[in-house]
């Protein structure tokens, strides 16, 4: 596979058995590059002041300081990648590259979507984009850094952020040397196109079928729970994404609680979005999921509450809504509904197993093996309480591939099929 990265020629070479290498050939760029490092500032300074820097105007200072004539576009690239991240540049431009990482001195580490859809044992590969040293590898870390705002300390050695959304807003995690053994490592995870895959976009993908969509869509309708679950990477935001978009109307007012912003809430809409605030330095200074999600619910919030990824105390906070009448919507790492109902009753979490059963739906989503690999809700699943033994069972309603239409499904959720002959009967009580 070759392809074009601005005026970076990447291919992709095969150099073994489920084992690639990503080739970056940036050589037209690297030319100028020790002339534009010493020149840098010359070339800044003689910009004015608001100037894109990919404008022509900033090309043209550039050729004059560097007293060259050469193509523009190279020119352009080539002051980009100095003034923003350098080596790693290509790889955040490219958009197959999924995730990025660096652990220690040594190549630098690619997830590519074209290889990883066409090749189910591959993973990550590496790249001929190489870090020197530990040295290197910090500088590389500050610069990182430093585009967010944040601070690199020894008192605070592991930091998450997001990168400006200028440069993508992709998420980062640094761990210092003196914790990752000695070696340090520096992890990008891309954030996703801003262009919002959509229910339609997820079933034509194989990711879900319309009957899961219409089953999804009534839970919503009627302020149901649900609980996202699967491993990193499996798709958990992106359908808790679609869902939202698509199922819940601009007009309901709803929360999202986010520890990095992920979730935007559409213009036009009443949705709200609280971020837990980090310093420079990466303290939090004591506000987190579970203290903005207690101050959503002393808002004006009517429909949802939903906690972008929910990892300890702000699940108590997310059953209190569902006790008031909201509904919940969240996503939460595990491997299947079992795993996460014993992780969800047990410390630091500790919900009570009636808790638990207040989810309407565990939908599982991970990766599988079709024709490739893909991501697919592979299971979902009904929490069951059973007052006499005060535990909860599940209730499997639907299998990966498993052929079932929307009645089906619905005849299977014991929560959703006493509600429907409920609401059968107000209906002809009223009538």
């Amino acid at each position: 596979m070759k392809y074009s990265v601005g005026p970076v020629k990447v291919k992709i070479v095969e150099i073994g058995p489920n084992s690639y290498q990503y080739v970056v050939d940036d050589d037209p760029i690297r030319k100028y590059e020790e002339l534009i490092h010493e020149k840098i500032e010359e070339i800044l300074y003689s910009i004015p002041e608001s100037t894109s820097i990919n404008s022509l105007d900033v090309i043209e200072v550039a050729k004059k300081v560097l007293g060259i004539k050469d193509s523009d576009s190279l020119i352009a690239y080539a002051i980009m990648r100095e003034v923003k991240y350098r080596k790693l540049q290509v790889l955040l431009d490219d958009p197959y590259v999924e995730d990025i990482s660096v652990v220690g001195p040594g190549p630098v580490w690619v997830r590519h979507s074209v290889v990883v859809s066409k090749d189910p044992k591959a993973d990550f590969i590496p790249t001929n984009i190489v870090i020197e040293d530990s040295s290197e590898l910090l500088s590389y870390m500050n610069i990182v850094a430093e585009k967010a705002g944040k601070v690199l300390t020894k008192a605070v050695p592991i930091l998450d952020f997001n990168l400006p959304e200028k440069d993508g807003g992709h998420r980062v995690h640094i761990v210092l040397p003196e914790i990752a053994g000695g070696s340090g490592e520096l992890v990008i995870r891309k954030k996703k196109s801003s262009a919002v895959l959509g229910i339609k976009e997820l079933i034509k993908s194989g990711m879900l079928n319309e009957a899961i969509a219409s089953l999804i869509q009534y839970v919503i309708e009627h302020r149901g729970s649900i609980l996202i679950v699967g491993p990193p990477g499996a798709g958990k935001t992106t359908l808790l994404r679609a869902i939202l978009y698509d199922l819940i109307p601009r007009s309901w007012k709803i929360a999202i609680i986010e520890d990095t912003p992920e979730i935007d809430p559409p213009k036009g809409s009443s949705w709200v979005r609280y971020v837990v605030p980090v310093s420079p330095w990466g303290s939090d200074g004591g506000i987190d999921q579970m203290a903005l999600a207690k101050a959503a619910l002393r808002s004006s919030v009517s429909r949802f509450l939903v906690i972008g990824e929910t990892r300890g105390a702000e699940a108590k906070v997310l059953v209190q809504a569902m006790n008031m009448g909201l509904g919940g919507l969240t996503t939460f790492h595990g491997g299947n509904a079992e795993e996460a109902i014993l992780r969800l009753t047990s410390p630091p979490i500790s919900l009570t197993p009636s808790q638990v059963s207040m989810f309407w739906l565990i939908i599982t989503v991970s990766y599988v093996v079709n024709g490739g690999i893909k991501r697919a809700v592979v299971s979902i699943d009904e929490p069951i309480y059973s007052r006499e033994d005060d535990v909860v069972y599940i209730n499997n309603i639907y299998t990966y591939d498993e052929e079932v239409s929307f009645d089906e499904l619905i005849s299977r959720c014991r929560k959703i099929r006493k509600k429907v002959v409920k609401e059968a009967e107000v209906s002809v009580h009223v009538a």
